[in-house]
């Protein structure tokens, strides 16, 4: 029997609400209610009380009836009790409200988006979604206008929800009077309206007037989404100029978003904002270009591989690599342009693309060598030996038809490159260009590639094109080259040739292939008026046996210093000493003789050396300091280095003899590795050791090896010039201080706008010298220079400690990367007798020795060195053990020179050996 609604007031107050069933049992018990009923049974669930499932249950019971009365009337009720209500409560009266649904009551319905409380304003909104129209849209438009208004975002969600095509002006309301994280919200619903035609040109331009905003965030929010819905005249119109007069944050989302609009001058904004920065915005550009990902976006990003900040190189040649594997542009010209950048990494970079990306009809590299033909020829020349490296023989056939071409520069690039490869396949080639070619430096290229090849099945060619004038003097180098000794009567022919060059080439090329059967050709030449073909002559009569009687030095009427010089030379001593008041001393081999027999007294000193002064270097003497610079006997063609300085009782001076022939790594008994540095193309290699030991020497045959084996420009920087390097296959130019340039910090500055390669610094002598070296090695030079130090640890030590001590934690830090190697040496005197020895300790910086230098721990170095002998480091202490030990060198000049001297204290005691005894 149904309950009356009196009786089903009290029972819904009275009843225990203990199971779902209860309720069931009493919703089905419910007669249906009056719309008075139900608010009473709201008010009842209002006020609460017993636990809360007793709770949970009673509402659940309310809602079942409450929606089977259906009528519009509790509309206004269930509004007034969403506020007050508890959270399931307020959740059974959102789910309530549309069955109810009264448009008359919305106004009370979206006043409650004033309410404090944002879940309140996020259930009211939901409401509004499901049950407004169009007076609940208008109200909700006059709220957002309201400067205080806390239900904002709510609302707008609410009016997207109702009728998103009519809701920009309400959207528009909001960017004018919001705060920040409103006017955030307004965008992303602007950029939704676009989506619908009839809102779609309000929302745009709305969009276009927000990137406008104060706000940075909110700008670049409007920005990105204007690009969405934009075309490309309209975000050129109204977002691009903002790049050049807002903050970072709006020019990097101006400059990302263009990525949208792939054309041309979308690429010229990017490259113009990768120039003005600051790198958020440069790395936005980088990231676009990689988008856009058309060959439009190369150029840019090849300048961009030329920043001065690493960061962004790097990101622009990665974004290159990615680019070229992706095909997305010109692999052959994005390799290119890798290549020619100077730094090391970048030029990596393309040799693993390179390596990666496959080329299946092999066009790859025919591309290559065409867009090198129109490069520069410093570019031609670094890309080329890299394409050398990587591509080897598959380059020959594609090299090959630059001979035939109407340019002299490309057939020698042509030639250059051939010379390069030294391939056995390129013979026949390099044979026809030799005999036909017009160009005589295209020949003469030809001619010494044959000898580079190492092919003796050159020799025949080589002969017959020696017939022809102009290509003696190549033939002759490359027959040595080839060391081709069969060959050597064709070329002792060349000696009677009135040309000096071709005499001088015919002597070189028997200094290799000749022998005693060729010294009567030369003999004549033993006295020639020119003093290098003399000196060269006099040097293979003397290992040949033939000594010539030569005129002395007086007889020819020679000043008093050269005739002293000239005897130096030809006792084969490696120092003229002069002191006043002493006898003249030559030192050889470390030990020191006198000269004459004369003392030269300080006057006569003083009248030796001052004719070979300058002015300047006269009034710095006086002024107590000395005086670098070197001296030529010019009837001999012999070269000295002089240091003039005052000492007790007058001026004193040391020439140190200059060897016009320079020895070669192997024949100075330089450890192979230290040779191979010499391939190196960029890092800072020092060679340290005492005055004497034969430092300068060392970096002039590296030097030397680099400008035989490599197309490089070589810059020195010396006082002064010792070596001068003849040009081979790189440039050398070589600069003397005090001579060619005022001072070495003015040469210094100068170097770098040089484009150099390589570079010498004769001596890192104080800050500015050191500093420089460790830069340039930095930004990707090879760089070579001497320091008076004897061991590996010391040098790294000496460079970090002429800094400031604020500056060292970062020296350490430039060092540890820059760092190619240290070589420190000693010449030692034989055990015998028999000339000196080299000793050298290497050390090559691997990680654990950078790692040791960046934690100020260079004091362990020795450790690493002695556990990395496979890599071709040696330690001092260890090779002046095994030289004594194989009685290279006396075990007291062993002793002498160590570190740890107690592992030579048994052989420095020991006594010496009794003959006949075991």
């Amino acid at each position: 029997m149904p309950i009356s609604r009196k009786d089903f007031h009290a029972r819904f107050v009275a009843a225990p609400w203990r199971s779902e069933a209860e309720v069931e049992a009493f919703v089905a018990d419910a007669d249906s209610l009056a719309t008075t009923d139900v608010v009473r049974l709201l008010d009842v669930v209002l006020a609460g009380g017993g636990t809360a499932d007793q709770n949970r249950l009673r509402i659940a019971a309310f809602e079942s009836v409450a929606a089977a009365a259906n009528d519009k009337a509790l509309f206004a009720a269930f509004v007034r009790a969403l506020k007050p209500a508890g959270r399931e409560l307020r959740a059974a009266l959102v789910r309530l409200l549309p069955s109810v649904n009264n448009v008359a009551e919305h106004g009370a319905l979206v006043a409650l988006l004033r309410a404090d409380e944002a879940g309140l304003r996020k259930d009211v909104a939901q409401v509004i979604s499901r049950v407004g129209g169009r007076s609940a849209f208008d109200l909700i438009g006059q709220l957002v206008r309201e400067p205080r208004f806390a239900g904002r975002l709510e609302a707008m969600e609410a009016a997207m929800a109702l009728a998103p095509q009519h809701a920009v002006p309400t959207l528009v309301a909001v960017l004018e009077v919001g705060v920040e994280a409103e006017r955030l919200r307004a965008i992303e619903l602007l950029a939704a309206c676009g989506a619908h035609a009839r809102a779609a040109e309000a929302a745009r331009d709305a969009l276009a007037q927000a990137s406008h905003d104060a706000s940075e965030a909110v700008a670049a929010r409007a920005v990105g989404e204007f690009a969405a819905v934009a075309d490309e005249d309209r975000y050129f119109e109204h977002a691009v100029p903002l790049a050049g007069t807002r903050g970072p944050v709006v020019a990097r989302a101006v400059l990302a978003n263009l990525e949208r609009f792939p054309s041309s001058r979308s690429v010229e904004v990017l490259r113009r904002g990768l120039q003005t920065g600051p790198n958020v915005v440069r790395f936005a550009a980088l990231d676009a270009l990689e988008a856009i990902a058309t060959n439009d976006v190369l150029e840019p990003l090849v300048e961009a591989l030329g920043h001065r900040q690493v960061a962004v190189r790097t990101r622009a040649g990665e974004a290159l690599v990615r680019l070229g594997r992706k095909g997305a542009v010109d692999l052959a010209r994005t390799v290119i342009w890798l290549l020619r950048s100077r730094n090391v990494e970048l030029r990596r970079m393309a040799v693993e693309l390179v390596q990666t990306v496959t080329d299946p009809d092999g066009t790859l590299w025919p591309k290559l060598l065409a867009f090198l033909r129109d490069e520069d020829w410093w570019v031609r020349e670094r890309v080329m030996d890299a394409l050398v490296e990587m591509a080897g023989d598959s380059l020959l056939r594609h090299l090959v038809t630059f001979l035939n071409d109407p340019s002299d520069l490309v057939r020698r690039f042509g030639v250059d490159a051939l010379l390069r490869l030294r391939s056995p396949g390129s013979m026949g080639s390099l044979v026809r260009t030799a005999h036909t070619d017009p160009d005589w430096w295209v020949r003469e290229r030809a001619v010494e590639a044959l000898g580079a090849i190492g092919d003796a099945r050159a020799v025949p060619h080589l002969l017959h094109l020696m017939q022809t004038a102009d290509l003696r003097v190549a033939c002759a180098g490359a027959l040595a080259a080839l060391r081709a000794e069969s060959a050597a009567p064709q070329v002792a022919a060349l000696l009677d040739c009135e040309d000096a060059d071709v005499q001088l080439a015919g002597l070189r090329a028997l200094k290799v292939l000749g022998g005693p059967a060729q010294a009567a050709d030369v003999a004549p030449l033993a006295r020639d008026p020119r003093p290098d073909v003399r000196s060269l002559a006099r040097e293979l009569g003397v290992r040949w046996g033939q000594r010539e009687p030569a005129t002395s030095a007086a007889d020819q009427g020679l000043p008093l210093l050269d005739q002293l010089l000239i005897a130096v030379a030809q006792l084969g001593a490696d120092d003229l000493i002069l002191a006043p008041g002493r006898r003249p001393l030559t030192k050889r081999m470390g030990r020191t003789d006198p000269l004459a027999a004369a003392p030269l007294a300080p006057e006569k000193m003083r009248r030796l050396l001052a004719p070979h002064l300058s002015l300047e270097q006269i009034e710095s003497l006086d002024a107590g300091h000395e005086v670098d610079f070197s001296y030529r006997v010019e009837t001999e063609g012999l070269r000295f280095r002089a240091n003039v300085f005052r000492q007790l009782g007058g001026l004193g001076a040391v020439f140190r003899i200059i060897r016009s022939q320079l020895p070669s790594l192997e024949s100075l008994g330089v450890p192979d590795v230290v040779g191979g540095l010499a391939a190196a193309h960029s890092g800072l290699v020092l060679v340290g050791g005492a005055t004497g030991s034969g430092k300068s020497t060392t970096l002039a045959a590296l030097v030397d090896r680099i400008n035989r084996t490599s197309r490089r420009h070589i810059v020195t920087l010396e006082d002064p010039i010792e070596v001068v390097h003849a040009r081979h296959s790189s440039l050398v130019n070589q600069r003397e201080v005090g001579t060619h340039t005022a001072s070495f910090a003015a040469a210094l500055r100068a170097t770098l706008r040089q484009d150099p390669d390589v570079i010498l610094v004769g001596e890192l002598r104080d800050l500015p010298t050191i500093s420089f070296a460790v830069t340039a090695a930095e930004t990707g030079h090879l760089v070579f220079g001497t320091i008076h130090t004897v061991s590996a640890a010391g040098s790294v030590d000496r460079l970090i400690n002429a800094f400031p001590a604020t500056q060292q934690d970062h020296v350490r830090s430039l060092l540890a990367g820059s760092l190619r190697a240290v070589v420190c040496q000693y010449l030692l005197p034989r055990a015998d007798g028999n000339g000196r020895v080299l000793v050298a300790e290497v050390m090559l910086n691997n990680d654990a020795v950078a790692n040791l230098i960046r934690k100020g721990k260079t004091f362990q170095i020795p450790s690493v060195i002695t556990t990395s002998r496979e890599l071709g480091m040696q330690l001092m202490d260890v090779e002046l053990l095994r030289l004594a030990r194989q009685g290279v060198i006396s075990a007291d000049e062993a002793y002498s020179r160590a570190v740890v001297k107690k592992d030579f204290e048994a052989m420095v005691q020991a006594p010496p050996a009794v003959p006949g005894q075991a």
